[in-house]
Parts: C-alpha cells; sequence; structure tokens
C-alpha cells in the first residue's frame, strides 16, 4: 500500500540489547530482538532470516532449542521534535591533463552523520542514561537523597521510524543503528521553548545500518 509520509508519522526510540534469550522464552509482540543463533531444524525465525539482523516479533512465539536472541530494551524519546540522517562518501579529484572534463572517484566508506532536535523537558531529557547524560553528570537530590549519574559516553542503538503505523495492509518501517554522539547543545531565552540538539555518526556494526520493512497482518 503506498503512502506519503509526513514526520507525525515517525519516533525514535533509543537503548541497548538486553542479555540472551535462550530456548523456550517466549518472544513479546511488536518487540525487536536481535538474532544471535538460528536452530537449523525448527527455528522461529522466518527462513532467509540471518544472525545479527532484527526480528520484529507477533507475540507469542517460542524459542526453539538453538535459538538465540537479545531484546532491544528501547525506550522512546518524546522530548524529540525531529530527526535526521545523511549519507555521503569523500570524493577524490582524479582528472588528468587528457580528460575534457573534471572526473572524480568516490570513496568505497560512506560517511553516515545524523542529529537529533528536541525541547528541553524536565523528567525526560534531565533523565538519567538519555543524551543529555551522555555528556553532562546529572544530580538527583529529594527528600534527604542524592542520586550522582556520571556522564556515560557510550554508544547507543537508535531506531528512526519513518512510519510507526500498526494498521494492517500498512508497513512499519524504520531504520536501525548503532550511533556515537558527537555533542550537545542547549539553549533558552525569552519566551521562546527550550531546545537542544545532538549530532552523531553511525557508530561500528556487524550488519551496517539498515532499514527494516515490517508488514502489518
Amino acid at each position: 500500500m503506498d503512502k506519503r509520509l509526513i514526520g507525525s508519522d515517525g519516533s525514535l526510540w533509543a537503548g541497548q540489547f538486553g542479555p540472551n534469550l535462550i530456548a523456550a522464552e517466549i518472544l513479546e509482540a511488536n518487540r525487536s530482538y536481535k538474532i544471535v543463533a538460528i536452530d537449523e531444524t525448527a527455528s522461529i525465525f522466518p527462513i532467509g532470516a540471518e544472525v545479527g539482523y532484527l526480528y520484529d516479533a507477533a507475540g507469542a512465539e517460542e524459542l526453539a532449542a538453538d535459538d538465540i536472541c537479545q531484546l532491544f530494551e528501547g525506550d522512546q524519546l518524546c522530548d524529540l521534535q525531529s530527526w535526521s540522517l545523511d549519507f555521503s562518501k569523500a570524493e577524490s579529484d582524479v582528472t588528468v591533463m587528457c580528460d575534457n572534463y573534471k572526473v572524480y572517484r568516490a570513496s568505497k566508506y560512506d560517511d553516515i552523520t545524523g542529529g537529533l532536535e528536541g525541547i528541553m523537558t524536565s523528567g525526560i531529557t534531565d533523565r538519567d542514561g538519555r543524551l543529555m547524560n551522555q555528556f553532562v553528570t546529572i544530580v538527583e537530590q529529594a527528600a534527604g537523597e542524592m542520586n550522582i549519574f556520571p556522564k556515560e559516553g557510550y554508544d547507543i542503538y537508535v531506531q528512526l521510524y519513518t512510519d510507526i503505523s500498526e494498521a494492517p495492509g500498512e508497513t512499519t518501517g524504520y531504520y536501525f543503528l548503532p550511533i556515537v554522539l558527537t555533542g550537545f547543545s542547549a539553549s533558552a531565552g525569552g519566551d521562546d521553548a527550550q531546545s537542544f540538539s545532538s549530532p552523531f555518526r553511525a557508530a561500528p556494526s556487524d550488519v551496517g545500518i539498515v532499514y527494516y520493512k515490517i508488514a502489518n497482518a
């Protein structure tokens, strides 16, 4: 089914993978799992599935004897207004004197960058483990207790949804990749909403950046 998408069709989830799930574990509906191992005779994973990729569970599937997977433990970042993702390659000028026009070669390496922009939201943006905490130590003090969350700075995985629809006949779509945040900027002034932004680059991954299209039953 063709569908022209707008910004509000999308969303962003961020998190890490949980521990290995093994035989007899029951998968949750509409959750994403990284395939770690595939049972060669009775796997619940679809034909064509490969280790390293995600499997979006329909629900109530029970892992076979040699199936192993990890749940993506992601949270929706409800303080975000927008995300962007850019792909490019470096170019080298290889023009020689006999050419009639400039000639270039593209690098074999993709340069993958992106950005996140949002509204500073008390209780969300300033939570431990969120974007701000990658650069700033957060101290919580309440009722005679203090909790200190040092800045973390580790890679995180993101699901950049282009369409979150679960309607029958439509398709849920998202990019999935690990990222390293390379900055965090915050601003406030006058009556304008307090905003923040954070650029990122793709981090190393076994399968690279993948776009998933999940057909809704």
